[in-house]
């Protein structure tokens, strides 16, 4: 049971003396209206209305009940009241980095919903490599970061964000579904530069499994993920990039995702801010807001 519903359909009953005159008010239908003080009645194992033919009025203890749910609805109107006038008071700039990935793909979305909620904080948002947002972070250039990769710079603070898959891509014309690891270092690939956060993932992945960058045919480095994709659909090579950046591609038939035998690319993103800095409000606020929209899972302070 709802009791915040059921109260605010019981008091308009009461007001209005008429069910349908209650569901009218309240937008809502006559058989719900009826649902909430049915459920009311029940709870409290009473009867609440006197339902005459003509007007609809509380009993004795229906009479005590709308006392006490007008004071109860009265306070949750001045919470809510008192909520938005503090988020609409909250004001100030947040810059933050973040890695080509989530801050193309991820946080555009997660930061339109913080707008509505806090329309006077200004977000300025850098967009550059794994390394580079880190460096910034570390030198106080940005307030937080979010990146695809940890490192073991002293003074930082890392927090798992969300996860994300690192998968193989070749033009849509491609026939073959699955390649071994072998076939893989024979075909002509288009890598990111070393800074970026899914080349450390993938070459970090390709070491574990004994293969060294240079044991590849890398025929392009590119700097960023949309001339990658463009890359591999012009037929310049295949590529590695993350699963959420070819979704419209992929319902193009532009691009299609090979299996790589004995290989399965998984990484995390992460939010970077110094261990020692103290967030503005406004910075904490909107890292707090990143924290619950991304599902994050664990801290890790340092490595």
């Amino acid at each position: 049971m709802d009791i915040i519903k059921c109260f605010r359909s019981y008091c308009a009953v009461v007001e209005c003396g008429s069910f349908s005159i209650a569901a009218d008010k309240l937008l809502i239908t006559q058989p719900s209206v009826s649902t909430h003080i049915h459920e009311l009645e029940k709870y409290y194992n009473t009867v609440l209305l006197d339902r005459g033919r003509e007007k609809v009025l509380p009993t004795d203890t229906g009479k005590l009940l709308y006392s006490y749910a007008k004071e109860v609805l009265h306070r949750i109107k001045k919470i809510e009241n008192a909520m938005n006038d503090a988020r609409n008071l909250l004001s100030g700039n947040v810059e933050i980095g973040a890695s080509t990935v989530p801050g193309t793909y991820i946080l555009p979305e997660v930061l339109k919903r913080f707008k509505e909620q806090y329309p006077k904080i200004n977000i300025s948002l850098k967009i550059r490599d794994t390394s580079i947002i880190i460096k910034e972070v570390f030198e106080k250039k940005v307030d937080f970061g979010v990146v695809g990769e940890r490192t073991r710079k002293q003074g930082l603070v890392f927090c798992r964000l969300t996860d994300d898959t690192v998968c193989l891509i070749a033009p849509g014309s491609e026939r073959r579904e699955k390649i071994t690891i072998e076939e893989l270092k024979k075909m002509p690939l288009i890598f990111r530069e070393s800074s970026s956060g899914t080349r450390m993932t993938v070459a970090e992945t390709l070491k574990k499994k004994g293969i060294r960058v240079k044991d590849l045919n890398i025929v392009m480095e590119l700097g960023s993920t949309e001339a990658v994709k463009q890359g591999v659909i012009e037929g310049l090579g295949i590529s590695f990039v993350s699963e959420r950046t070819i979704r419209n591609e992929e319902k193009q038939g532009l691009l299609r995702r090979i299996d790589v035998e004995r290989l399965n690319i998984k990484r995390n993103f992460w939010l970077v801010k110094r261990a020692n800095g103290n967030l503005t409000r406004v910075a904490k606020t909107l890292l707090n807001f990143l924290k619950k929209e991304c599902c994050i899972r664990d801290v890790h302070s340092g490595l």
